[in-house]
């Protein structure tokens, strides 16, 4: 079949259509030569005119079964349509879709027409479909797809292998007649209202598999609209925390036993996740401090404040060092206890790392070690006394006269001299102790023989002659029953009046309870472990706790206000005559008190959804920050002849935007409600200390008295009368809140009749 063209009307027209299309046409004849491309070929290509006239057909198609058998179609019929594969000139191929039709010119010559449309992106896109949908299909999670009645239209393996049916005994029905979950009342309406309204609800519920069992699952529904207005479908995907939540009530007896532990054994424990830099205590820790749990907060503050000043910054290098070093913790400090005491207290811990070896938290324990440190004071105090003597004394230590005697033997450390030939010169009752065997069965004997590692005992009794002395070498003593005990090897080497070095004293200090600890720590970061990962699905649940609350003060607890005050305001209205002075005041007085009880609630809600709000951290320009809220407050700023400057701030610090917004709008509209006779004028500034930024918001209000500082942040706290200033004293509870979630701290410097200054903090990362 072909089609001929004739008039010259004709070959306008086909000309036209040939260089507007938006098509790729390429004129050929059926041996493969190219005629002419119009100008979309030639871009698909890459190539100008007579550089595919030059290339052919031959060049530009990839040779293969779909060409063979097009072109076979095409001598058959006259026509053919495929997708077939073409080359451009860069060399990269492409999938174009493919319309051929064999035409007679006007001279009588049988030629043909190639159509070519790039489908490349959407088979690409197709395919991406396909693969999405396979993985959908494939998740553990049940994924549910409904129409807008919740008449299930696709079900995936996870939702088989959750609930135990399979798609065709789920397709068609609801979810709520096949599952059957267990609501609480009036919680399957508020589901449907949320979809609704905000197009997502989330909910824990009780159902069951179907061989009967019970299952808790998660259940998280999303509106899907895809553009038409009479229709929606949702999706709504169920995870099983079956497991999560028995687990819980483990975890929870689990810290339950381990707190009494704790408690008997004086053992505080402590938590520091160094990402957040927040830190959890045990009630054992607050005693050891002398501190209040329900007063005082768990932080690095509050920790300074109680060491001693001599000890803190060694503390905190030790801290950092087993960090940085990814070594065992063990921080000796003294602490100022609050009934004038000094406490020694011992702070062993092990940091966690990810794979990049970038430290995550860090676990421990802290242990009361004020009578042992005392002791051991002396104990070194003794020792210092010893060395000096050693070096200075050789001759009388050999001696070992009566008051050298008397001191060794008060040491609850094993102590001995070593001759140069290894063998025992002498030895107090610790050693005997430890040993097992008496000081005459000890003198004489090689030193080595009484340690499980004689190899190693020897090297280090050989490395106080090489370098004067040893410390902390571990060793582990054996006793003449079995026992071992794991100790820590000090020893240097002492002279004749000479000179000449004649032996090695050496001391052992008993490590075993320290040991003890360690393990007992270890114990507990593997308990510690399943806790962390439990407490995430515990705040879920408690979020969608405080969701409830919101929606009961939110509904219920204003629907009894708003009746009171319209019952009040129709009893005035009715009876206006009939009533005197007193009872008109009286109902205005109880009218004024609903509608701000009715505010309070409202601003409580606020509170809530601050605390309660998933954050979004971002970097965020404060400069953006400052431009909304002149938006927000564009009346009270206009109605005040307010006047808001700022400069200095911050650019790249990461932090919820929303969140900026309405921490600055409360401080800000604070401002210039409590304004003084001039005009208001509110400065914003901020700098940098150390890992913070600390932001300045100055004003020139009325001020605050001093002595009210530590009450304004309370929430529903009032320094002045409804009469006076509007409000219910919750917006600095709410900017609190805020800063308090973004690992910071907010304060005020301010005098009454000289304007107030709040400062915040949030770490710059």
């Amino acid at each position: 079949m072909s089609e001929n063209y004739h008039s010259d009307e004709d070959l306008g027209i086909y000309k036209s259509i040939f260089e507007a299309s938006l098509d790729a046409i390429l004129i050929t004849k059926p041996d493969g030569s190219i005629l002419q491309a119009n100008p979309t070929a030639r871009a698909m290509f890459g190539m100008t005119q007579e550089e595919i006239i030059s290339a052919g057909r031959d060049e530009l198609l990839v040779q293969d079964e779909a060409l063979k058998s097009a072109l076979e179609m095409r001598s058959q019929k006259g026509r053919f349509k495929a997708e077939l594969t073409f080359k451009r000139k860069d060399g990269t191929t492409f999938v174009g879709e493919v319309t051929s039709t064999l035409f007679t010119d006007v001279d009588g010559v049988i030629k043909s027409n190639l159509i070519i449309r790039d489908i490349s992106e959407g088979l690409e896109y197709k395919k991406q479909i396909e693969y999405h949908s396979y993985l959908l299909s494939q998740v553990n999670d049940a994924v549910i797809g409904t129409d807008s009645n919740f008449h299930i239209k696709f079900w995936n393996k996870g939702a088989e292998q959750i609930f135990g049916y399979n798609e065709s005994e789920s397709l068609g029905k609801t979810t709520f007649e096949l599952l059957n979950p267990k609501y609480e009342p009036g919680d399957r309406d508020k589901i449907i209202d949320e979809l609704k309204r905000n197009g997502i609800s989330r909910v824990t519920v009780r159902t069951k598999h179907k061989n009967g069992k019970e299952i808790i699952v998660d259940v998280n529904s999303t509106r899907i609209e895809p553009g038409f207005e009479d229709t929606s479908e949702y999706i709504v995907v169920y995870r099983d925390i079956t497991k999560q939540v028995n687990d819980e009530i483990k975890l929870r007896r689990l810290n339950e036993r381990l707190d009494i532990a704790s408690k008997a054994a004086g053992v505080g424990i402590w938590d520091w996740d160094i990402l957040s830099d927040e830190i959890e205590w045990s009630p054992v820790m607050f005693e050891l401090f002398g501190l209040e749990q329900d007063k005082d907060n768990a932080t690095f503050k509050t920790w300074e404040k109680r060491l001693h000043p001599k000890d803190l910054e060694i503390a905190k290098e030790n801290i950092q060092k087993a960090i940085e070093e990814q070594s065992f913790l063990d921080n000796q400090y003294r602490i100022l206890h609050p009934n004038g005491d000094i406490r020694w207290i011992d702070s062993l811990g092990q940091a966690e790392y990810d794979e990049n070896n970038h430290p995550l938290r860090m676990t421990g324990i802290c242990i009361d070690i004020t009578e042992r440190k005392l002791m051991d004071i002396k104990l070194n105090e003794m020792l210092e006394n010893l060395e000096e003597k050693v070096h200075q004394r050789t001759k009388e230590l050999v001696m070992a006269n009566e008051y050298n005697r008397n001191l060794i033997e008060t040491s609850l450390d094993p102590m001995v001299t070593i001759g140069p030939d290894g063998k025992i010169t002498d030895v107090n009752k610790a050693t005997e102790k430890v040993t097992g065997y008496s000081r005459t069965d000890l003198i004489g004997t090689d030193f080595a023989y009484y340690f499980t590692k004689p190899e190693e005992a020897e090297d280090g009794y050989q490395r106080v002659f090489k370098e004067g002395m040893v410390r902390d070498y571990p060793l582990e003593i054996k006793h003449k029953n079995g026992s071992l005990t794991q100790v820590l090897y000090n020893a240097s080497e002492y002279m004749d009046e000479q000179g000449d070095v004649v032996g090695v004293f050496a001391a052992a200090r008993d490590i075993t309870e320290r040991k003890h600890a360690e393990e007992k720590l270890k114990e507990y970061k593997e308990s510690l472990e399943m806790q962390v990962r439990q407490r995430t699905e515990e705040l879920e649940k408690s979020n969608a706790d405080l969701k409830k609350f919101a929606y009961v003060a939110s509904h219920d607890l204003r629907e009894p206000l708003r009746m009171i005050t319209s019952f009040l305001q129709l009893l005035e209205r009715r009876y206006k005559d009939q009533l005197d002075e007193d009872a008109h005041e009286f109902i205005y007085y109880a009218v004024d008190g609903a509608k701000r009880l009715d505010n309070m609630i409202m601003d409580l809600l606020e509170y809530s959804r601050v605390a309660n709000k998933d954050m979004m951290f971002n970097e965020v320009d404060f400069e953006d920050v400052m431009t909304q809220i002149n938006l927000n407050l564009n009346v009270t700023i206009q109605e005040n002849n307010a006047k808001i400057t700022y400069d200095n701030l911050p650019m790249g610090v990461k932090a919820d935007k929303n969140q900026m917004i309405l921490l600055f709008q409360n401080l800000i509209g604070n401002a210039i409600k409590y304004r003084s006779k001039l005009n208001p004028e509110i400065h914003i500034t901020s700098h940098e200390e150390g890992d913070y930024v600390v932001f300045v918001v100055k004003d020139n209000g009325i001020g605050i008295d001093p002595k009210y500082l530590d009450r304004i942040f309370t929430i529903f706290q009032r320094l002045h009368t409804h009469q006076e200033y509007e409000g219910s004293g919750i917006g600095l509870s709410i900017a609190q809140r805020i800063v308090h979630q973004h690992g910071g701290e907010i304060w005020a410097e301010s005098e009454l009749g000289k304007g107030s200054i709040f400062y915040f903090s949030l770490n710059k990362s």
